[in-house]
């Protein structure tokens, strides 16, 4: 016979696997990111010195990191208190701070270690640019531990409240791959406009048919 005690561990555990909800940063292999950092004093603007020295695209210290759908640094040194309704007594920051956020899409092999492995990332393939940047923050550990930064990061995280990825699955190499073959199939269309464009089957030639079937094979094997 069950005993009292052991149908209410058994109930309590079933309703916690009811109950149990998918962390709220978390959508199919994508993680979303954010981290604060409290600056160290005097420290803002030399900050903001390295932050605009970063360039877009494949000039961002970033862009050869894995997982990255998306990521910014934002210097926040203040509360706008200037808003409709604002409070008449505004809450004041103890310190400036660092805001990182990121968009990050794994393959479903590594979805699962997210953000963990892609803090991991950050100190193995860009040491010199977290250290330019977390340097200037209080508690940074160095990178030469990396064990030690990704715990730094970890602990600096704050929960969001809602996340929405409109591609869950595909990770930032899956996005490129498809941009560029809509580029490709623009240009195809453009480049044979004359035989593709709509009127009487007979105003089309065998060969112009024949010429474009070969055109796209080649270009879309």
């Amino acid at each position: 016979m069950i005993s009292l005690r052991s149908l209410s561990t058994t109930v309590h555990r079933f309703a916690s696997l009811l109950l149990d909800t998918p962390p709220r940063n978390r959508r199919g292999s994508s993680c979303a990111v954010t981290v604060v950092t409290p600056i160290q004093p005097g420290q803002v603007d030399a900050l903001r010195s390295v932050l605009h020295g970063f360039g877009p695209g494949s000039q961002s210290p970033l862009h050869d990191v894995p997982d990255v759908q998306f990521a910014r640094w934002v210097v926040i040194d203040g509360l706008r208190t200037d808003w409709p309704r604002a409070p008449r007594r505004p809450s004041r920051l103890k310190s400036q701070y660092l805001l990182f956020s990121a968009d990050l899409t794994a393959p479903a092999r590594r979805a699962d270690g997210l953000p963990g492995s892609f803090f991991r990332d950050l100190a193995t393939l860009i040491p010199t640019t977290c250290a330019e940047v977390w340097g200037r923050c209080r508690g940074f550990p160095g990178v030469s531990d990396v064990d030690a930064f990704v715990d730094y990061l970890t602990r600096s995280q704050i929960e969001i409240g809602l996340y929405y990825a409109r591609f869950p699955d595909d990770t930032p190499d899956d996005i490129a791959r498809a941009l560029e073959v809509r580029r490709k199939l623009a240009e195809f269309v453009l480049d044979h406009q004359d035989v593709m464009t709509v009127g009487p089957a007979s105003s089309h030639t065998t060969t112009d048919r024949q010429r474009l079937q070969d055109d796209y094979r080649r270009q879309f094997p």
